[in-house]
């Protein structure tokens, strides 16, 4: 019997002083991914708690839930989640256990103009007690697991440049194409009625001189410092114009552009070049010209706007 107590007691002594040489006393806890992306998109998705339910990861629609004092929390294996504070390309993430509340901090750190770690690391205070220091150290084996499921899910959701501007951007290469234009100046923003009567004018002409339209009509709005707008129709031609007193002839080079397809209503496009604007921002692009839409489907055809289809452009380097 007292062999036995000898071993079990040695036992103990050997596990406690394991744990004093093998767990410190301070586990400092640290997660890194990458994302093919840029910095400043990543920082307003992580910056903003309303798009994590979008990332987070689970089975629930929504894992957000308020507490009284209205503060959203995200809930993950055991742990409740809430951003607290926001820096410079970094935010502050409270960790709520059932006994304890943990600091941590999420790190955007750029590579590339095109890519980003996203650096997630706290510190957890372990005891003398040598069961809670090994108790400590298997909530830290949890806390590292659990950063890498949901760094995994915003690593994902961050490389999909539609999550992050609403719209699927992609650069392609435009082709070489004569096109005939025409402006008119407007009080109000141009109605369907006005702008397809511009393209009739343009389609009459391209008639009149035997030639054939090549695309779909091409549209930009301007305003102007007087609050009016300058609207420029075109359409792409299979050889080269004269032009009039109205109608002038351009050509359009062969050049690399940032386009997307856009679906919806005028307010729908103009949410989309916004976005565009945005995207260009981020990625510090210079534009070659103005940006324009390509109106896929005839709108004066189709009175609903959700089956608009267009397509917007911008020429970049």
């Amino acid at each position: 019997m007292k062999k036995f107590l000898v071993i079990i007691l040695s036992l103990v002594i050997l596990l406690s002083v394991s744990s004093y040489i093998f767990i410190p006393s301070t586990l400092q806890i640290s997660k890194a991914d990458y994302a093919q992306c840029n910095v400043y998109g990543a920082d307003r998705v992580l910056s903003n708690n309303n798009t994590w339910s979008k990332w987070w990861p689970g089975h629930s629609p929504s894992l957000a839930s308020n507490d009284s004092s209205g503060t959203k929390f995200f809930s993950y294996n055991g742990f409740n989640y809430q951003l607290s504070q926001k820096f410079y390309n970094a935010i502050e993430v409270k960790m709520h256990t059932k006994h304890s509340v943990i600091d941590s901090r999420i790190v955007l750190i750029k590579i590339q103009n095109d890519s980003v770690i996203l650096d997630w690391h706290c510190n957890l205070s372990t005891s003398m007690n040598p069961v809670t220091r090994i108790l400590k150290y298997k909530e830290a084996e949890k806390i590292r697991n659990n950063m890498t499921v949901i760094l995994s899910n915003l690593s994902s959701f961050l490389g999909d440049k539609k999550n992050l501007y609403g719209v699927n951007f992609k650069v392609v290469m435009s082709k070489d194409s004569t096109m005939v234009l025409t402006k008119k100046i407007f009080k109000t923003y141009p109605s369907t009625a006005d702008i397809y009567q511009m393209v009739g004018n343009l389609k009459q002409y391209i008639a009149s001189q035997g030639a054939k339209e090549s695309n779909y009509p091409m549209l930009h709005v301007k305003t102007l410092k007087d609050s009016t707008f300058e609207t420029m129709v075109a359409i792409p031609v299979n050889k080269k114009l004269a032009g009039n007193a109205s109608i002038s002839y351009s050509r359009f080079v062969p050049w690399k552009v940032l386009t997307a397809e856009v679906v919806g209503g005028n307010k729908t496009v103009e949410q989309a070049l916004k976005q565009m604007k945005v995207l260009i921002g981020d990625y510090q692009i210079s534009t070659m010209a103005i940006p324009f839409e390509s109106l896929v489907i005839d709108r004066s055809k189709e009175p609903d706007t959700s089956k608009w289809v267009t397509n917007i452009y911008v020429p970049v380097p």
